[in-house]
């Protein structure tokens, strides 16, 4: 059997810890019928991030578009508008969250920069339900023209678990005295039925407890780095903890 590293370890109750992002893949691009060299080809995905992180838009490497001064990404509400009356609407008119800047305003830029590999994470504004957002627009706002769109899966409770967590519960926790040596105390927000599990550097649990089980006895392990994991019915949390 492969032996689990204390690094590994970390890194695994770290991503058990964070609640998984949501990502949905912008799709049925090339709804400029005016202007078809303004349509956009290549991978386009939207990803939701874990509460207070934001939104992530990212352009693939194989992103391409015409060349233009100032094109901009926004994130649209539809609001039931058809295809051809969204191609037709100004942004202004649209509900929409700008993601930045993907052509370039100077000039001495070479017209291909918008195209290729780009990341933007924004904030998202107060008030705004990022449930109502169903499209990626790409708009030029120097000459106030519309380039192209693509459609994804709106995010919801049913596809995104994100949706489901509240920004403040987050399980926070600390154990002390840390280094320790025969007792353990934990202080953590987390509820009364959560466990407290301590871990070696192997991986194998050695203690067990209730979170309500305060102190714990650890006069039984042996000096070295330990982990100590507090689990809820919905998150985990863990804690480095050195026994001399």
């Amino acid at each position: 059997m492969k032996k689990i590293t204390i690094s590994s370890l970390i890194l695994l109750f770290f991503q058990l810890s964070i609640h998984a992002q949501c990502t949905e893949n912008a799709t049925s691009f090339g709804n400029n019928d005016r202007i078809p060299d303004y349509n956009v080809s290549g991978d386009v995905s939207i990803t939701l991030n874990a509460p207070g992180q934001g939104i992530t838009l990212d352009l693939g490497g194989n992103f391409a578009t015409a060349s233009g001064p100032d094109i901009r990404a926004f994130l649209v509400n539809s609001n039931g508008l058809s295809d051809t009356e969204l191609a037709n609407t100004k942004i202004i008119n649209l509900e929409n969250i700008q993601f930045g800047l993907v052509g370039n305003l100077d000039p001495n830029t070479p017209p291909a920069s918008q195209n290729g590999a780009k990341t933007f994470t924004i904030d998202i504004p107060e008030g705004t339900n990022i449930q109502d957002f169903d499209r990626i627009f790409f708009y030029c706002l120097e000459f106030d023209q519309f380039w192209d769109f693509g459609s994804f899966t709106p995010f919801s409770q049913a596809n995104c678990n994100v949706l489901n967590v509240e920004e403040n519960s987050f399980i926070t926790t600390s154990v002390y005295p840390n280094p320790a040596k025969n007792v353990l105390h934990v202080s953590t927000n987390a509820e009364n039925n959560s466990t407290t599990r301590i871990y070696d550097s192997n991986g194998k649990m050695l203690i067990d407890k209730n979170i309500t089980d305060d102190p714990i006895d650890i006069s039984s392990l042996v000096s070295g780095l330990y982990i100590v994991e507090v689990t809820s019915a919905k998150q985990k949390n863990i804690e480095k903890l050195i026994i001399n």
